[in-house]
């Protein structure tokens, strides 16, 4: 197994394992909590979302970032990140707490909200940055196993009712803090802290550098993090829990391009700054590829909407279905750009980043933001992926800047063709699975006959797959 094939096959298993306990444990939690708690659940998580930023600030990038450089040539030393990641973990802990404490929330829901920010505290004890600039997943994935099977196994123990609805922050923190704890373990052979600080300027320095990713961070998850919060609060916790369904779902179709992300960012960085004309042909293969692979995906999905809620959910969470549908298109333009947004922080292009985020980000928000007051969980919906369309736009317009290649054609062929497909689907008798199994050589044909990839580029995805 060659290099990158190895790092895809932990990247991908830590993924796949760790969140694949993940959704078994939010289907769990879904079917026996039922909508509004669980709606209640999501509202949680995502101001729990918010909060790790704040304790964060963008030092993860940064972190694998100075991680991958040679000892001699980073800015920041490993220490330095992680105290500073420490210190502004405990600040807003303290500051969280004590907004929410402040707002306005029934009793039950106050509980719950306060009980997950203490997970903030083993999150920042997180090494996982520092070994994935080591690009050593291997750790990471079992990190994210163990994470995933001991909250798992937590939640399958205790929570059997509606009632125990309190215990799930708990159980979740125990779930990260045993993730801390096995990545710590690594870390005394690894050594990562040798090298003392140098003093206070260089925390405010560190801060002052990774605040441009972490602002741009801030923006880009915004597609995450304000829907749920913006349904349950002014539509109802029961459109959250409808939402947060569809949502899970998504995440998990998204897996592919998690391993994506995890290996461009180092390699890219590392390419860049070597030969950048190899770099862009790399860019150019990538890019085709993820563009044809993010509408597949896509299209699989909606047209198989209704036999994964379905199958997977009680009844009640019906409505979750055409949400899914209306979501299958962030995961289409996710793809793409998370090609364009991490490509930008790989080539060194932070200040870009910066600005396309928060430009992109600040549209996004006041359009999800007003398509949820107007309308319901449908356009909430609609607004997400509507929102997602936007930041790309901004990603790619800085990007392109960068790297000059072919952005237009393989968009035009790939994503108009899924997207007749599974109008198709709507119309053909019989279960929409068929209309799937339909549907995929239909579109892997179109992608051949149309030369998406050229021969050359499909034999260096060849070299990198067996």
């Amino acid at each position: 197994m060659n290099k990158l094939k190895h790092k895809a096959f932990w990247i991908f298993t830590g993924d796949i394992v760790g969140r694949g306990f993940a959704f078994f444990t939010s289907l769990y939690l879904a079917n026996t909590l039922g909508k509004e708690y669980y709606g209640l659940i999501t509202v949680a998580i995502s101001i729990l979302g918010y909060a790790t930023w704040f304790s964060d600030l963008g030092l993860i990038n940064m972190g694998t970032r100075e991680t991958a450089k040679p000892p001699e040539k980073r800015l920041f030393r490993i220490t330095e990140i992680f105290r500073t990641r420490l210190f502004l973990g405990i600040i807003v802990l303290v500051f969280a707490s004590g907004a929410v404490y402040l707002i306005e929330l029934e009793d039950l829901q106050k509980q719950v909200v306060l009980s997950y920010l203490f997970s903030i505290i083993p999150y920042v004890l997180l090494l996982d940055w520092f070994y994935a600039g080591k690009q050593e997943f291997g750790k990471i994935a079992l990190s994210k196993i163990l994470n995933g099977a001991a909250y798992f196994s937590l939640v399958i123990i205790f929570i059997q009712t509606a009632e125990d609805i309190t215990l799930v922050p708990y159980l979740y923190t125990i779930g990260i803090a045993t993730a801390s704890l096995i990545l710590a373990g690594f870390a005394f052979s690894s050594k990562p802290f040798a090298l003392p600080t140098r003093g206070i300027h260089i925390y405010q320095d560190l801060i002052k550098s990774s605040s441009l990713l972490g602002t741009g961070r801030f923006f880009g998850q915004m597609i995450q993090l304000l829907p749920p919060l913006a349904i349950g609060a002014i539509l109802s916790l029961n459109a959250a829990g409808e939402y947060g369904v569809a949502f899970k779902i998504v995440i998990i179709a998204m897996l592919i391009d998690r391993v994506f992300v995890n290996i461009l960012l180092p390699n890219l960085s590392t390419l860049w700054s070597v030969d950048k004309t190899t770099a862009v042909l790399r860019i150019d293969t990538v890019y085709r590829l993820v563009a044809a692979g993010g509408a597949f995906i896509a299209m699989i999905i909606a047209i198989c909407a209704n036999h994964i809620i379905e199958l997977l959910f009680n009844p009640e969470y019906v409505q979750s279905i055409i949400l899914l549908q209306v979501l299958s298109v962030l995961i289409a333009v996710t793809f793409i750009n998370s090609l364009f947004s991490f490509g930008l922080i790989a080539t060194n292009k932070d200040h870009d980043y910066f600005t396309a985020m928060v430009s992109g980000g600040t549209i996004a928000g006041f359009i999800i933001l007003v398509m949820t007051y107007f309308g319901n969980v449908i356009s909430a919906a609609l607004s997400v992926s509507i929102a997602e369309i936007v930041i790309t736009v901004f990603t790619y317009w800085k990007f392109k800047q960068a790297i000059q290649i072919n952005f237009i054609r393989p968009l035009l062929l790939c994503y108009p063709a899924a997207f007749l497909l599974f109008l198709g689907s709507l119309y053909m008798p019989g279960p929409q699975i068929v209309s799937a199994v339909i549907a995929a050589p239909v579109f892997l044909l179109l992608i051949f006959k149309f030369n998406l990839l050229e021969e050359s580029q499909i034999r260096w995805i060849k070299s990198k797959l067996w």
